[in-house]
């Protein structure tokens, strides 16, 4: 039987809790007098316990967690303290995935750097924070070159100099120099993170410094936060050319095209082992046009489109499962949305987050078009809207906002 006294800490948990979420309610819909660059100590606000105001902080969306923090430092602070960390680990509240970011500087404001991503569980683009970097490579030019889980990669390329970011706690780290790549120019970047160890590691494939059939072009690269170094891995095969990758299983999935047949395959890199293996996995016939590999829900897929005649645009876009015993495509779905399919030229990008694979246009809009693989059917596409930024550059990348992950 439970205690008196179990009993009264339960009521007094889920009490906490009810305060935490009507406050959290009330940040969102500005009840409070709580506005930039007031003191936090004239408001109700400044006499909450820090438990209550760090569990109301925690079930505000990762957007608006940003944006409060700029009240006063008291807030700031809340965020990077061990309290909020370890509430932030058991908290049943998660900020939803996010992919295909895109930057660019606020019309008016050349020195603000901004950034738009599309959130997975809202389907819908939103803002982000700015990320400021640190004063002493401010004068850089720095661009996104690898991102996952709660770490963005930059890279200065006429610097050959690499950071690692989590924009949640605003904590940096510079990574060494690579050992056979000599500037930053990757075909391929894919970054694993591991929640378990706090740990991540980073994969630079194929040199755009070389051509494709050179054989320098072939080097691969792999970073280990936990050694904190640059190791080399098995060459790519040859006559490839690296276009896309997805990690699950321990396995490194990558799609490449034949420089001779200009045919579409799969090839897989062991990352313990660091080799490349080419068991000759063919594309399905037929869906040959803007082919991505993508990992979700434990399997990989291959996402492609189908040109009728050889003709844009597109009549179809088709998802295949790779058994992974036998190596070979299994048909899961087509989509032939038309006002999808006729506003853009290619699949600009592909991802997956739980049972859900998106589709993302190269066109300025960026449609997204979502499909369920749990529900077996597709959503409606969702359009971005970017025309108040300037001298955008897209990303494909996942991102997921992780407090607890360190660069």
């Amino acid at each position: 039987m439970e205690s008196k006294k179990e009993s009264e800490e339960g009521d007094g948990n889920m009490d906490c809790t009810m305060v935490a979420n009507e406050a959290a309610a009330n940040v969102l819909e500005c009840k409070l007098d709580v506005t930039v660059g007031s003191s936090s100590k004239d408001t109700l606000w400044g006499s909450l316990p820090n438990d209550i105001l760090d569990r109301a902080l925690l079930f505000l969306p990762f957007p608006e967690l940003f944006r409060v923090r700029t009240v006063c430092k008291r807030w700031d602070s809340l965020v990077l303290c061990n309290n909020f960390q370890h509430l932030f680990l058991d908290c049943p509240v998660t900020w939803g995935q996010f992919y295909t970011q895109r930057f660019g500087r606020k019309s008016g404001a050349p020195t603000s750097v901004l950034w738009t991503t599309y959130d997975l569980s809202l389907r819908k683009w939103v803002c982000m924070p700015e990320i400021i970097f640190p004063a002493a490579v401010k004068a850089l030019s720095w661009n996104l070159v690898v991102a996952n889980g709660g770490l963005l990669c930059f890279a200065a390329l006429e610097a050959c100099r690499m950071l690692v970011c989590n924009p949640m706690t605003k904590a940096w780290k510079e990574l060494p120099q690579m050992k056979r790549m000599n500037s930053i120019a990757p075909a391929l970047t894919h970054m694993v993170v591991n929640n378990v160890t706090n740990s991540y590691t980073i994969l630079f494939a194929g040199n755009k410094n070389h051509k494709e059939s050179e054989d320098g072009y072939r080097s691969t690269e792999v970073y280990n936060s936990i050694s904190s170094s640059w190791e080399p891995a098995g060459p790519v095969p040859a006559d490839l050319a690296l276009k896309s990758g997805a990690f699950c299983n321990g396995l490194f999935y990558c799609m490449t095209r034949n420089l001779t047949t200009g045919l579409y395959k799969v090839i897989i890199l062991n990352l313990q082992q660091r080799v490349w293996i080419d068991k000759n996995v063919l594309l399905p016939a037929g869906f040959e046009n803007y082919p991505y590999v993508v990992a979700c829900g434990g399997h990989i897929y291959a996402v492609a489109g189908s040109l009728e005649g050889g003709q844009l645009p597109m009549t179809s876009i088709g998802i295949f499962e790779l058994e992974p015993t036998s190596l070979e495509w299994m048909e899961i779905a087509y989509y032939q949305n038309r006002d999808f399919l006729c506003s853009t030229g290619a699949i600009y990008g592909c991802g997956g987050d739980g049972t859900k694979i998106f589709v993302v246009t190269y066109a300025y809009d960026m449609l997204v078009a979502v499909y369920d693989i749990s529900q077996g059917h597709w959503e409606n596409p969702i359009k971005g809207s970017f025309y108040d930024l300037k001298d955008i550059y897209e990303t494909r990348f996942s991102f997921q906002p992780d407090i607890a992950m360190s660069p």
